[in-house]
């Protein structure tokens, strides 16, 4: 998350403030006020949530202890729609050693399958 923030910091406050400067010209422009901040408000939420869900992907590659039997084959991208909008974060693909199956632990653990909607 604190990473997600220093972004918005970094880039998000910069944009909201030219959003801004462009209304002060023309109040008129109302309506792409509120689209532009709406835009960077869900930016910054969906990559929080992205960010959240990637530390705890982070921790099942980390601790082995977390996923007995089970060992890391790669990480791949993955797109969640959801209620905020698309989050776009990456996962981590385990083999299991002994029954040779494949899954993407996490999704497990938060109880996700396949183009599962989150709302």
């Amino acid at each position: 998350m604190n990473n997600s923030i220093h972004q918005f910091v970094e880039k998000g406050v910069k944009n909201l403030t030219k959003i801004f400067e462009s209304y002060t010209d023309d109040l008129t422009k109302i309506a792409e006020m509120v689209q532009g901040v709406t835009a960077e408000v869900v930016n910054l939420g969906t990559s929080i949530i992205a960010e959240e869900w990637e530390s705890y992907d982070e921790l099942l590659r980390k601790r082995k202890d977390l996923r007995p039997g089970w060992h890391i084959v790669r990480k791949d991208p993955v797109v969640r729609t959801t209620s905020l909008g698309d989050v776009r974060y990456e996962r981590t693909l385990f083999k299991n050693v002994n029954t040779r199956t494949s899954c993407y632990l996490l999704d497990q653990l938060m109880q996700l399958e396949k183009h599962t909607r989150i709302t």
